[in-house]
Formats: C-alpha cells, structure tokens, sequence
C-alpha cells in the first residue's frame, strides 16, 4: 500500500507578514516637511519668565491696568513664546456687577487678541483671582499661536515618556514630523486648527502589514490650550 504524506503548508518557525522589521522609508500617505526631535523638556513659559517680562503693576494700579496685565501674560502664556504685547484697551469699563462682560483686546507681536472679561462680583478688598479689587475670568475669543510653541509642545508629546532604544520600534514614535507652520498664527477657540503633525504608524491586518503616516490635527481648546488629535 503506497505511504500517503500530507503536506502541511507553512512552518512554524516561518515568520509571518508582520514580523518583518517596517519599512519606514516605504511609508504611506504625506510626509510632513518639519521634522521633530523628540523631547522631555516640558515646554511653555515659567510664571517668573512672564513676570520679567510684564511685571505685575502696584497694588494701587487702577483695575483696567491689572486686568490688561494678566490678559498680556496669558496672551503670552499662549503663544508659547515672549514676545512683543501691546498695551490693549477695554471696550468700558472693567468692574461691572457679577455676570457682566467687557471686551478687552491685547496684541502679540502684531496680532489682535480679543478677550472676554466677565465679573464675578466685588469681593471688597479681599485678594481675587486675579485682581485685588473684585474676580473675573477672561476667556479668548480668538487664540494666537507660534510655530514655535507648536513643535516644542509636540516634541514633548512624543518624548515625554521615552524615546525607544531603536527608532524603528513600532512602540515608539517614529519620525514626528509637523506642516511648516506660520511663525505667528491664530485659530478659533475650541477648534481644529487646520495644521497637522504626525508619525509612522505600523499595524498588521490579516497577517499584511501596514505602515503609513498617521496624522494628528493641531486643535486648541476654549482657553488656546494646544493638543493633537489622532
């Protein structure tokens, strides 16, 4: 009686389509043109950097002074950078009672930045929020943003918790890269930017595997707050 032998199709010491080392350079999608190093350096502005540079005024200062102060510094504070503020103005007057607005309008490096004041009520004398004479908040209705401030905060997303012994390994980030960003910029509270930075992505489907450009939209939030959306 002839011997039936079955064949069995693979090995098992055979690798499979994803275990092969990623083609980065064959990666699919657009590749960015700034590329980024990544860091651990927590980026932005020290509260004693922006006292340097806008030192708050005397407690005697009138309110509008203070107010224009602060919204300066956080101008700043947003920007990411120092830089270049205006003195800005208050459309009226700024202690109103608690619930009212005021709009008050700074500049960085030549850009309008309009704020939104409302108050919180006269607090008599005690130390406020921000104002020794009576608290408010103040929310941007227009954020302003450097190229700057954009690729250091995204090379701390992409070092912050280590950067892997071998760039090629897909658990790290690969090859950070962000658009060519204007050096000054600004962008709607709340909302994508319509700027991308990105890295390599790799995964496996089916035993394919998979290696593209994976794009994250620049967005800010309600106060200018910088993240990027996978």
């Amino acid at each position: 009686m002839a011997a039936i032998v079955a064949l069995l199709g693979g090995c098992a010491d055979e690798p499979s389509g994803c275990d092969a080392k990623p083609k980065l350079s064959e990666a699919e999608g657009e590749k960015r043109p700034v590329e980024i190093k990544p860091s651990q350096r927590h980026p932005g502005i020290a509260d004693s950097e922006l006292e340097d540079a806008l030192p708050s005024p005397e407690l005697e200062a009138e309110p509008v002074e203070k107010v224009l102060n602060h919204l300066r510094q956080e101008t700043l504070r947003m920007a990411g950078v120092i830089g270049e503020t205006g003195p800005g103005k208050c459309d009226g007057e700024v202690i109103r009672p608690r619930g009212e607005t005021v709009r008050c309008t700074v500049s960085f490096e030549g850009v309008t930045v309009p704020w939104l004041v409302t108050s919180k009520g006269n607090t008599s004398g005690s130390a406020g929020a921000f104002s020794q004479d009576f608290v408010y908040t103040a929310q941007p209705l227009k954020t302003v943003h450097t190229a700057q401030s954009v690729y250091d905060w995204f090379a701390w997303e992409t070092g912050k918790n280590g950067t892997a012994e071998d760039p090629e390994d897909p658990t790290a980030p690969v090859d950070p890269r962000c658009d060519r960003l204007p050096k000054v910029f600004t962008a709607e509270p709340g909302e994508e930017t319509g700027y991308f930075c990105q890295d390599i992505y790799v995964g496996c489907t089916d035993d394919v595997q998979h290696v593209e450009w994976s794009d994250h939209a620049i967005h800010v939030d309600k106060l200018g707050r910088l993240s990027f959306l996978a």
